[in-house]
């Protein structure tokens, strides 16, 4: 069994909660590495523009907040 064979096992047997953890985690590590780090010719601004203007980028910030929302929300009960 490779390494997706095992992680796909794996992730079938996981609680909901936790399978939501691991695909932000998973979308955050494709998005990182989608971004090289800037090097002297390309600057940290440009990068962040390129970022800010992403769909994935401006999904996961989305899920993120909704998710902190709900947090939030079940503090105030």
């Amino acid at each position: 069994m490779n390494e997706k064979e095992q992680l796909i096992k794996e992730i079938e047997q996981a609680p909901d909660f936790l399978v939501k953890e691991v695909l932000n985690f998973l979308l955050f590590t494709k998005n990182r590495t989608k971004y090289p780090k800037p090097s002297s010719d390309r600057h940290l601004e440009t990068q962040l523009r390129e970022m800010a203007e992403d769909l994935e980028v401006q999904a996961e910030i989305k899920a993120i907040n909704q998710e902190f929302l709900v947090t939030e929300m079940d503090g105030l009960r």
